[in-house]
């Protein structure tokens, strides 16, 4: 087998360490090495104590020092896994904003030597990550509801720009899907595809949300589909694994109860967002859903429309039509008898369910 190293960047409280702790769990064999938790060892051994939540706060020039150094070890440590034929993963911020501005978390030249294979960016909801920092010493209240949107933007702005610059492949990541599937991506698709074998494929499954989330008969349906094409060998993407639009629903809500704050409660943790921060917000959350869709797409090798109504969707068509103009075969599950001609002139192939669609995919040998 070929080695594998992945470069998995995201920014506090996305909950990118446990995310690949858990595919850890799936697969003992999978090694991490966490830059953040690696420089404060560093420090340590090098008899200099940095206080909890004061590391960004350093000079400048010793928090490279401090850096370079720990990433010294690191490349040693990734030389071996590449050795020895193992996946690994290297846990990191590309960029921190801090204090109102940002601060690079990388250095150009260990980025290079390192050569990853691959570039991950993991992503939570914007709530969820809002209530995390609220809950870490370091970064309550840092940081508005606004600014962390624009900062989760510029994390994976920069790895995709680090991933393009390598000319190796970059992925989305929402931490609130099922770590089985990062746990293919690397092990069944970037692996595989190192080694000469044929890569798992992967699917970004689009389907009309808003009519979907309001019937929870539909929902089964379309979670039905989902799990049959995962039972398949297929990496599929889900749209809803991030739901910033339900904190939109969330704010108008409460304030038609006459509140000024919303109540978030992620893994136990339970936190408060003024409304007005999130109606100033309103666009980049709207904007970011948009171009995050569509990085899901470019990440697929397919997609997978699931249709289950005659009813227009925007969000759906234009999916549609963005994956099959940019070199997507689009397949889609509709189970009426006639459709629109514009919904047939962007789509490869229409089935009535997913198990004909799963016949067709293997007869044509893309399982």
């Amino acid at each position: 087998m070929e080695s594998l190293i992945a470069f998995v960047t995201g920014v506090s409280g996305a909950g990118r360490l446990p995310l690949l702790r858990e595919i850890q769990a799936i697969n003992p064999s999978f090694r991490i090495i966490d830059i953040g938790s690696r420089m404060y060892k560093k420090s340590d051994d090098l008899g200099i104590s940095i206080p909890d939540g004061k590391i960004l706060d350093m000079d400048p020039l010793a928090l490279d020092y401090l850096r370079a150094a720990t990433f010294e070890d690191v490349l040693r440590e990734a030389e071996l896994i590449r050795t020895q034929r193992d996946v690994g993963a290297i846990s990191t911020h590309v960029c921190f904003r801090w204090k109102k501005h940002l601060i690079s978390a990388f250095n150009f030249h260990y980025v290079n030597t390192l050569n990853p294979d691959v570039y991950i960016n993991v992503l939570d909801n914007v709530h969820n990550i809002y209530v995390n920092l609220q809950h870490d010493k370091a970064w309550r209240d840092r940081l508005t509801l606004k600014e962390i949107l624009i900062w989760r933007d510029e994390e994976a702005f920069i790895t995709r720009m680090l991933a393009e610059y390598q000319k190796k492949p970059f992925y989305l990541f929402p931490r609130r899907e099922d770590p089985h599937m990062l746990e293919r991506i690397l092990f069944k698709v970037e692996r595989a595809k190192r080694a000469g074998e044929k890569p798992m494929p992967k699917a970004y499954l689009s389907y009309p949300i808003t009519h979907v989330k309001g019937s929870p008969e539909v929902m089964k349906a379309k979670d039905e589909t989902k799990q049959k094409l995962k039972d398949a060998g297929i990496v599929v993407f889900d749209p809803i694994s991030i739901e910033d639009s339900i904190l939109i629903d969330m704010a108008h809500d409460a304030a038609s109860k006459g509140k000024d704050k919303v109540e978030v409660e992620v893994d136990g943790k339970r936190g408060e967002i003024n409304i007005h921060e999130i109606m100033s917000a309103v666009g980049d959350i709207k904007d970011q859903i948009v171009v995050r869709d569509y990085q899901l797409i470019n990440q697929s090798d397919i997609i997978v429309v699931f249709y289950p109504t005659r009813m227009l969707s925007p969000g759906v068509l234009s999916e549609i039509k963005y994956g099959y103009t940019h070199n997507k075969e689009v397949y889609a599950i509709f189970p009426f008898e006639e459709a629109s001609p514009f919904f047939e002139y962007y789509t490869t192939k229409l089935f009535k369910d997913v198990d004909s669609l799963l016949d067709y995919l293997q007869e044509a040998e893309k399982l």
